[in-house]
C-alpha cells in the first residue's frame, strides 16, 4: 500500500483519453448515457466547462456519502483530505452547474471546497484564497447516491485565482499509468480507507470545450490527460489520534 502526500496546487490523480464508450461502471452512472454531461458549467463562458474528475463511488460505506461533518460524514473525509469550507463563509467566484443525468437536470454545486494550508481549520483555506492551491466543487447525482467533484490547482489572488498550467490534472492527482492505489487518513476519530481507480472513458475527447483550455496546456502539451478518479471509501471508528495524510496514497 502507497501512503498519500498533498501538495497545494497538485490534488486528487493522469494517462491519455480516446473516445468515449457506452461503458456500464460499478458504483456511479456515467451522466453522458443519460443526456448529462461530465463536466460543469459557470455563468461565464456559457458554452465551456470544467471537468467533473473526481467521483465518489456509491459502493463507499453509507456513513461516507451523508452530506454531514458528524458521524464520519462526507464533509469530515474531505476535511481529513485537506478541503474544508471558504475563508470565514465568504465565497469567491460564481457558482457551477452540470448536468449528471440522473433527471434532476441542471443542479447547483453542493458546495466549494478549499484547501486547507497546514490542515488548520479556521486559517487554512485563507491562506489558499492567498496564495492559491486546490479546490473542488460537489456534486450529487441523485439516482445513485454518488459524488462528483470538480477539482483544479488555481492561482494566487493577484492572478485573480485564474488556473494555472496544467491546473485540472494538477487538481486531480497525478498518474503515471492506468492503476489502481490505496491509502488511508483518520479525522475526529474516524479512519478512512479509500480505494482510487483510473478511469479514461468519461471526460469530452475534445477537451477545446473546457474552460481556460488554452492557459492549462503547455506549448506542444495535452490540456489534459483525460483520467477521472473513482474513489471507493470504507469507514470504521477508530480510537487512536493519529492521522496520516491520504494525498500520499496518490502519489502527491
Amino acid at each position: 500500500m502507497r501512503t498519500l502526500s498533498f501538495i497545494p496546487g497538485s490534488a486528487l490523480l493522469a494517462l491519455c483519453s480516446t473516445t468515449i464508450q457506452a461503458v456500464v461502471h460499478k458504483g456511479f452512472n456515467n451522466p453522458i448515457l443519460n443526456g448529462g454531461s461530465m463536466l460543469a458549467y459557470g455563468d461565464w463562458p456559457p458554452a465551456l466547462g470544467e471537468p467533473l474528475n473526481i467521483i465518489i463511488s456509491n459502493q463507499s460505506d453509507p456513513r461516507v456519502l451523508v452530506e454531514t461533518m458528524q458521524e464520519g460524514g462526507l464533509y469530515n473525509y474531505l476535511e481529513g483530505a485537506g478541503f474544508g469550507g471558504e475563508c470565514f463563509g465568504l465565497h469567491m467566484g460564481d457558482k457551477q452547474h452540470c448536468d449528471l443525468g440522473d433527471g434532476y437536470k441542471n443542479q447547483t454545486q453542493r458546495c466549494i471546497l478549499r484547501y486547507q494550508y497546514f490542515h488548520n481549520e479556521y486559517l487554512g483555506t485563507c491562506l489558499e484564497s492567498i496564495y492559491g492551491g486546490n479546490h473542488i466543487r460537489v456534486f450529487k447525482q441523485e439516482d445513485t447516491g454518488a459524488y462528483f467533484l470538480s477539482s483544479s490547482a488555481e492561482m494566487d489572488s493577484q492572478s485573480n485565482h485564474d488556473l494555472g498550467m496544467n491546473a485540472y490534472d494538477s487538481g486531480r492527482g497525478q498518474s503515471t499509468s492506468h492503476t489502481t492505489f490505496t491509502g488511508e487518513i483518520t479525522k475526529r476519530g474516524w479512519r478512512y480507507m479509500t480505494q482510487i481507480e483510473y478511469i479514461d472513458d468519461l471526460v469530452p475527447a475534445n477537451r477545446t470545450k473546457w474552460n481556460h483550455y488554452t492557459g492549462v496546456q503547455a506549448v506542444g502539451g495535452y490540456i489534459s490527460d483525460g483520467l477521472v478518479a473513482v474513489l471507493t471509501v470504507r469507514v470504521v471508528k477508530d480510537s487512536s489520534s493519529f492521522s496520516r495524510d491520504m494525498w500520499s496514497a496518490f502519489g502527491l
